[in-house]
């Protein structure tokens, strides 16, 4: 069993984690980070999916689970659903990222699990949400990326569409999860009930493509893919150096007027080409020859220095492996280690919210399969061991 202590804001919150993939278990992965008690139920047989291994255990799992309890319940069975509404009695929040009317289907739905606690926050994220015609589809990230519309505003001009580097579709709507949760939180303090939430990664997706959707809206017309340029801030974009590419972003004319300064070329802030934010972006590219033949003369080092010395935005285009041996990482403590019992310690990305009161940066490794089952059933639910081997062995024999 993890010796998990919770410590933060969501201290004694309960919940009960059913979710596979990413967008569910984010969303769990940061309530355990800010203190609530996470009970992942996972099926007996849970297949071992697609590596990465790290000494058997799946990198992909070690990297959404951590801080959780793993506890073994099948679901299918008759004391299976019994042993899981018992929990459901004690819990405050269920999560869960099924096809819509999956657990309805199990006996288990929001309706019948609202009538054993009616405190019980309940949040089911799905491809496409509880409505409309898309319902009773499944999606996975990249299916939500392009019908989402995001593809079609990410590559190059000329260039096909592409999908984001990371799966943000699945972070965006565990993301709108955890904050619609905690809103309940709230809420259920100042009414005393629960309530059902629905997430659609489709409609996550969607509100977070900016201003996008209100151009496309207003103007009737497509906006166009822009590579590594912004719609309208010119200039916002990488530019070619010696070793690589820098990164400047002047959104606002005294950020640009800096820039000239800095390209020790004065005569640009009067130029009417680029004087002001609308003649910047008609003139585009004319201004990116001229910047481009400032910073193709430098390193991307010495480019980044001038311009942090005149305070111009930049930012250098940082690998992976750049990143995370940043100082400011380092600084902001983004690099935690834990100590797994079968996988051995290993690295991976902190929870980012910073209290100044409650402290909330006790981290622990994701759970092997099934290890808190026992402590869950005798902790929770107060059972001898006995009986709990003797209910194992039953939900065992319902496995097909």
């Amino acid at each position: 069993m993890n010796n998990i202590k919770t410590k933060g804001p969501l201290e004694g919150i309960l919940v009960l984690d059913l979710t596979n993939y990413l967008s569910g278990p984010f969303c769990t992965m940061m309530l355990a980070d800010l203190g609530a008690e996470v009970i992942k139920i996972e099926r007996f047989d849970k297949p071992k999916a697609s590596g990465p291994f790290l000494n058997g255990e799946r990198v992909y799992d070690l990297s959404v689970n951590r801080s959780k309890k793993s506890m073994n319940l099948n679901l299918k069975t008759e004391v299976g659903k019994e042993i899981f509404k018992e929990l459901v009695s004690k819990a405050d929040i269920l999560v869960e990222n099924f096809k819509p009317g999956t657990m309805n289907k199990l006996g288990l739905g929001y309706e019948s699990l609202k009538e054993i606690n009616s405190n019980l926050i309940y949040c089911a994220i799905s491809g496409f949400g509880y409505t409309g015609p898309y319902k009773k589809r499944g999606a996975l990230d990249m299916v939500i990326q392009g019908m989402s519309g995001l593809m079609s505003l990410t590559g190059e001009p000329e260039g096909r569409p592409v999908k984001a580097g990371t799966s943000v579709s699945d972070i965006f709507s565990g993301l709108f999860a955890f904050g619609a949760i905690t809103s309940s939180l709230y809420n259920r303090e100042l009414s005393g009930e629960g309530d059902f939430i629905d997430i659609a990664m489709l409609d996550c997706t969607f509100a977070c493509l900016e201003n996008a959707v209100i151009n496309t809206c207003v103007f009737n017309k497509n906006p166009k893919r822009v590579g590594n340029m912004h719609s309208t801030s010119v200039p916002f974009q990488s530019f070619k150096t010696k070793d690589g590419e820098i990164i400047i972003t002047c959104s606002r004319d005294p950020a640009f007027y800096r820039l000239c300064d800095a390209m020790n070329k004065p005569e640009l802030k009067k130029d009417e080409k680029f004087s002001k934010a609308e003649s910047r972006r008609e003139n585009r590219y004319q201004l990116e020859k001229v910047i481009t033949e400032f910073t193709e003369k430098l390193t991307t080092k010495e480019c980044e220095k001038i311009l942090n010395d005149f305070e111009v935005p930049n930012g250098v285009i940082n690998t992976m492996m750049d990143i995370c041996e940043d100082p400011q990482i380092e600084a902001r403590n983004m690099i935690v280690e834990v100590d797994h019992k079968v996988a051995g310690k290993y690295k991976m990305a902190a929870n980012p919210i910073k209290f100044l009161r409650k402290k909330s940066d006790l981290y622990y490794p994701a759970p092997v399969l099934g290890e808190d089952t026992f402590y869950v059933m005798k902790e929770k639910l107060g059972l001898s061991e006995d009986k709990i081997q003797n209910l194992i062995n039953e939900q065992l024999g319902g496995i097909k």
